[in-house]
């Protein structure tokens, strides 16, 4: 090669080509390598890519008018091949790496590393895999037994980088932390997680958690087993015992919570009925009654004095002692405040669910001072420091719903998986705690109960003064719900919610049920049913044919509107009116939908006030709900009703308040 032709093959590079900053292939000679002590780091891919592209150019703008063509090129450069010995198979197995002196020589390691970085490789390759002319003899068949050889090495690197890194569950691999912290959204997970599972049982991590998922679902043995054969869970066995390792933790978890924080407890029955597939005289299919508890840590906020139950005690021993028993009369203390607040809870609910329609989405006064809501009543405090923490105490299979089932749970049972089952526990139990505990109905009666059978006991705790006994809202909710329904239902021909539920085709609602999700369909149902009512009140007030038209009103005229609704068509005075009508203008139809509109707000009210903890409203409605008990015939929760009056209003301290 000439002078001139070492210039312009140098000129592409515009540098020395002995250059320092030259980058090399590293597995060249160590003779023009960088140094040992300094590894060698490769240019970006984009980068070295436009580099050795121009270089390439270069070459090619290179070839001079009037000169041969690259085909004359090509075969001359083969005939000196020839000439010296080589063909192209061995002119590209010396250059690529043939032999020591090949992979030491500069000038062969500089064209060779211009060729692996240049972005005219990855078109090479392609015409190997498949030329671009039907005649041309391509090389796809020995490239695909490269592409499976070399895909497969590089899953398998990837599958142990995997398994090592991401798969291998930490130390504290049952961890509530732990355990929540994988995310499930990604299918490609659960494929990788199986092939990694299956080259080590340790890369289970994900694994682990599908194993305890499914077994939380009932998933069956056999099911388990199929599932473990294929790499997607743990077997059935280590998912017992997973579960086993997990209760003891939990349970050390709970004593620790119920030795330094307040707390209160809830237990409910449970109805367990175990299946087998093939039964034998050993091995038969049967039910089981059950009771399980669970423990709520208050937060720090949620402060009482250490000597609260003391001041319990005598404040019961003071009521105790009155001479006058509980006077009707103080169901009506602060009665016209909460009836004014009540008043205003109406009114908003009644035009959140105009606000709230689809005519009203584009309304351009929503945030109009008018229609503000009202304030809370006694909101509890929300946020990290006032998170309620729950401990889920272990199933027993006893029966809550008898005086001795409820007297094993509570005085036994529930103190031990607590942690206050010894005698010096009990004594503190007795004597300086109080323990706050809620349930249904049954429950409460029968803890209740149990506290009055027990009341000539020779010590606090034989007494149960350590127990204060409450109903759960739930539960009472769903009271509210059946009473709604019982007084409501009415026929089919005539007026009420099953002419209602048959025209929405809400099946399951007619006859009322225990069990089931019976109240989850009443609930939605009265709501739907309530909605529709109002709206179409607002149409009847306010003299539209289309819930449109009332967009183009100004927010007072929606306002005079809502007070006609509320004071006119949803509310006590409304039916008294209607009731001492002349018997000519008796309109029995519109006094039983007055009747259902102001029945229907404040179970309403109930329900919002519960979802966002608004104690006050929950305080307010208690006479309400009284007197619905009472008149609707559900005379146990009208006694529990006024038992928390009672305790509200007379025999609980302020603390406990």
């Amino acid at each position: 090669m000439s002078t001139t032709d070492d210039e312009t093959y140098w000129d592409a590079f515009g540098d020395d080509p002995y250059d320092d900053e030259l980058e090399l292939d590293p597995l060249d000679a160590n003779s023009h390598a960088p140094e040992p002590n300094l590894p060698f780091i490769p240019a970006p891919q984009s980068s070295a890519a436009s580099f050795y592209g121009v270089y390439t150019a270069s070459k090619r703008a290179s070839f001079p008018h009037g000169s041969a063509n690259l085909e004359t090129r090509v075969v001359n450069t083969m005939a000196f091949m020839q000439a010296q010995g080589l063909n192209l198979e061995l002119f590209m197995e010396a250059v690529f790496w043939g032999d020591s002196d090949c992979t030491a020589n500069y000038t062969i390691s500089y064209e060779r590393t211009v060729f692996m970085r240049s972005p005219t490789l990855l078109s090479v390759l392609s015409n190997w895999w498949c030329p671009p002319t039907k005649e041309s003899s391509g090389g796809g068949a020995a490239m695909k037994e490269f592409l499976v050889l070399r895909v497969g090495e590089l899953l398998v690197e990837e599958l142990e980088e995997v398994a090592r890194t991401e798969l291998r569950p930490p130390a504290d691999a049952l961890s509530a932390a732990n355990l929540t912290s994988i995310n499930f959204r990604d299918v490609i997970l659960t494929i990788i997680t199986m092939l990694a599972y299956s080259r080590s049982h340790k890369s289970s991590r994900l694994t682990m958690v599908w194993s305890i998922f499914l077994k939380a679902c009932g998933l069956p043995a056999r099911a388990f087993d199929t599932l473990h054969a294929l790499g997607i869970t743990m077997s059935h066995k280590w998912t017992a015992n997973t579960f086993k390792a997990i209760a003891e933790s939990a349970k050390g978890d709970t004593r620790l919570d119920v030795q330094l924080r307040r707390l209160l407890g809830s237990h409910d029955n449970l109805n367990i009925p175990m299946r087998v597939f093939s039964q034998r005289s050993h091995n038969l299919n049967h039910f089981i009654n059950a009771s399980a508890a669970t423990i709520w840590i208050l937060p720090e906020s949620a402060f009482l004095p250490p000597d609260i139950s003391s001041k319990v005690k005598e404040a019961r021993r003071v009521a105790a002692q009155a001479s006058e028993a509980f006077p009707l009369e103080d169901l009506y203390l602060g009665e016209e405040d909460a009836a004014a607040r009540m008043h205003a809870q109406g009114r908003h609910r009644i035009l959140r669910f105009l606000l709230d329609s689809p005519a009203f989405a584009e309304y351009s006064h929503r945030d109009d001072p008018l229609f503000a809501p009202p304030p809370p009543t006694d909101l509890l405090p929300c946020g990290v420091d006032h998170v309620v923490t729950q401990h889920i105490l272990e199933t027993v299979e006893v029966d809550e719903s008898s005086y001795d089932g409820t007297d094993q749970l509570m005085n036994k049972i529930w103190l031990e998986q607590m942690g206050w089952g010894s005698d010096e526990e009990k004594r503190r139990t007795g004597m300086e705690r109080l323990l706050v505990w809620a349930g249904d109905q049954l429950t409460v009666d029968r803890i209740r109960g149990l506290a009055r059978y027990r009341h000539d006991d020779p010590n606090s705790f034989a007494r149960m003064d350590w127990v204060e006994p409450v109903f759960g809202w739930f539960h009472a909710t769903m009271v509210f719900a059946n009473s709604l329904h019982a007084q409501y239902l009415g026929t089919s021909a005539g007026i009420g919610l099953r002419k209602a539920f048959e025209t929405l085709s809400r099946k399951g609602l007619m006859k009322q049920e225990t069990k089931g999700v019976f109240w989850h369909h009443l609930d939605e149902a009265l709501w739907h049913v309530g909605e529709a009512n109002f709206l179409a009140l607002w149409a009847e007030v306010g003299e539209v044919s289309a819930h449109a038209e009332l967009a183009s009103k100004s927010p007072q005229e929606l306002i005079t509107i809502l007070d006609t609704i509320h004071k006119k068509h949803a509310s006590r005075a409304a039916v008294t009116d209607l009731e001492n009508a002349a018997a000519e203008e008796q309109d029995e139809v519109k006094r039983q939908m007055v009747m259902l509109s102001a029945d229907l707000l404040p179970y309403f009210d109930l329900r919002e006030a519960m979802k966002i903890g608004d104690v006050g409203r929950m305080e307010d409605l208690l006479p309400t709900m009284l007197f619905r008990f009472a008149g609707g015939g559900n005379h146990k929760y009208a006694v529990e009703i006024l038992e928390l009056i009672y305790k509200l209003r007379t025999e609980w301290p302020d603390e406990l308040r």
